[in-house]
């Protein structure tokens, strides 16, 4: 701005500015480069529930999400949220990614990163590519870590649980029992 008004001088804006060959394409530049730049977090539309507000229902946004306040039902974007240490989730999350200083029961599916910070509660199970977890955090659930996208059905075992090795045998020794039992007739 300096610049201009030096070039002005008393004249004001009488003397006009000089045009320079290729200014607005040099200019247009400009504005396709910035356009293609990642976006800082600054800069990206954020949601915001209220720590006074209560939310139920299905959720979809395109940026980001924080809630401060109360939320429950369904979250579903590729965005990321973001929940306040006031914030309090009910829901099945599915997002790009996740921050957690509040308290969120179900179960979360991230397609990148979940991160839970020092003030986090969790109680659900959690499925993401990237896990970082503070000291201090709160988890009662599973936890799958994994760079493979999620899959329809997280956590299902290919293997029988312990407790059904114990039922095959318990069955077997019953069925000898039995089968003693039935040769004494």
């Amino acid at each position: 701005m300096s610049n201009i008004l030096r070039r002005l001088g008393t004249e004001g804006t009488s003397a006009g500015i000089p045009n320079y060959p290729g200014r607005e394409e040099g200019q247009k530049m400009v504005i396709q480069d910035k356009l293609q730049q990642p976006i800082a977090h600054s800069e990206l539309k954020e949601t915001v529930i209220s720590p006074d507000a209560e939310f139920k229902g299905s959720l979809k946004f395109k940026d980001s999400l924080r809630i401060d306040g109360s939320f429950e039902g369904e979250i579903d974007s590729g965005g990321t949220l973001f929940v306040g240490k006031t914030g309090l989730v009910k829901a099945e999350v599915h997002v790009g990614n996740v921050i957690v200083e509040g308290k969120v029961e179900g179960n979360v599916t991230c397609e990148d990163k979940i991160e839970l910070r020092a003030t986090a509660k969790m109680f659900g199970d959690i499925q993401a590519a990237r896990l970082t977890i503070a000291e201090g955090v709160n988890i009662v659930g599973k936890c799958s870590v994994s760079s493979q996208k999620p899959a329809g059905e997280p956590f299902k075992q290919d293997r029988p649980a312990r407790l059904d090795f114990k039922k095959g045998r318990d069955d077997k020794m019953g069925a000898e029992r039995l089968g003693a039992g039935s040769s004494s007739d």
